[in-house]
């Protein structure tokens, strides 16, 4: 049975499938006539995208092509420039790009973290076991290194004493990490989970030390959850698209619950769009924190987040506190 006839089966029997007939919208189109790109992260976030985009109810009313950028910068020029339209994204680069007078609006949050801290040593267990260590990441002053910084100041941990390495992709920090003397690593599901699996065989033991998502619970609880990633739209192509985005919503939904039903097939799916072994998806899952949640319904959490990064650095937000215009 394809992957579409089982998904489309199981939201039948949670009674979620029935969206009657749909008319296709006057949809503004971002590349070519009834096609639409959808931009996913490099992170375990794509599995929902893919599986939605797939074999849902959206993609009878136009073509929906599942594409991928590499890193932050790529997700900054493009939808500046007017290339993206739909794409999932850290929710700081969102606000940058508001700040700047972008017309980008946050549609919803599907994980709320999806960060971890391995290391090679079983006494590193709390963020002031890193000082005097090496430690290993991607994507400098982007959202994992900002929610770091903010959990080191948080915990009186003194960043200048940790040894930090950045790099540009969250493979190269993964390649280095297990290659060389680097005590630990900040990295993201699913390449966490991979890299956990390549360890154990070839004989190198790391350790799964520090979940950044309950450590952040723990210390900020104004703003418990990690709203990391979810999607933004253009503001003019969403209202002109309302019943497509919709459609889009439920199918997102079918996605989540297809994939705590279903881990194994989720995960077998997963391997055309993820850079991942099935065994390494599947593990993911577990530690995926995904939701699906309407900005809009949690514009006060948003709202505490963004403080915090900007009592960090304005900069990395804009400059100020986005306003709720931001938020559908």
């Amino acid at each position: 049975m394809s992957d579409r006839r089982e998904f489309c089966r199981f939201g039948a029997r949670l009674m979620l499938g029935a969206f009657g007939a749909l008319s296709v919208p006057n949809l503004l189109f971002g590349n070519t006539k009834n096609s639409l790109d959808i931009w996913s992260a490099p992170a375990l976030i794509g599995l929902p995208l893919a599986i939605a985009m797939t074999n849902g109810k959206a993609r009878d009313m136009l073509n929906l092509n599942y594409k991928e950028w590499r890193n932050p910068d790529q997700l900054r020029a493009g939808f500046a420039g007017g290339s993206f339209m739909l794409c999932a994204s850290p929710c700081n680069i969102a606000a940058n790009l508001y700040n700047q007078g972008v017309d980008v609006k946050m549609l919803n949050i599907l994980t709320n973290g999806l960060n971890y801290i391995f290391s090679k040593h079983q006494n590193i267990n709390e963020l002031k076991d890193l000082q005097g260590k090496k430690l290993i990441m991607s994507f400098k002053n982007d959202l994992p290194d900002i929610i770091f910084k903010a959990l080191c100041k948080a915990f009186g941990v003194d960043i200048e004493q940790i040894n930090i390495t950045y790099v540009q992709t969250p493979p190269e920090a993964v390649m280095l990490f297990l290659r060389r003397e680097f005590d630990a690593i900040l990295t993201q599901e699913p390449i966490a989970s991979a890299m956990q699996l390549k360890a154990q065989n070839n004989g190198i033991k790391i350790h799964r030390s520090i979940d950044i998502q309950t450590l952040w619970a723990s210390k900020f609880q104004d703003c418990p959850q990690i709203p990391q990633a979810g999607l933004i739209v253009r503001g003019e192509f969403y209202k002109r698209n309302l019943e497509f985005f919709n459609t889009f919503d439920n199918d997102l939904q079918n996605a989540l619950k297809w994939i705590n039903s279903s881990p194994n097939q989720a995960a077998k799916f997963g391997t055309k769009y993820l850079l991942a072994p099935q065994d390494a998806i599947k593990n993911a899952i577990a530690y995926s924190n995904f939701t699906l949640q309407k900005c809009s319904d949690i514009t006060k959490n948003l709202n505490n987040f963004f403080e915090i990064i900007y009592r960090i650095n304005p900069k990395l937000i804009g400059g100020k506190i986005p306003s709720q215009g931001l938020y559908l």
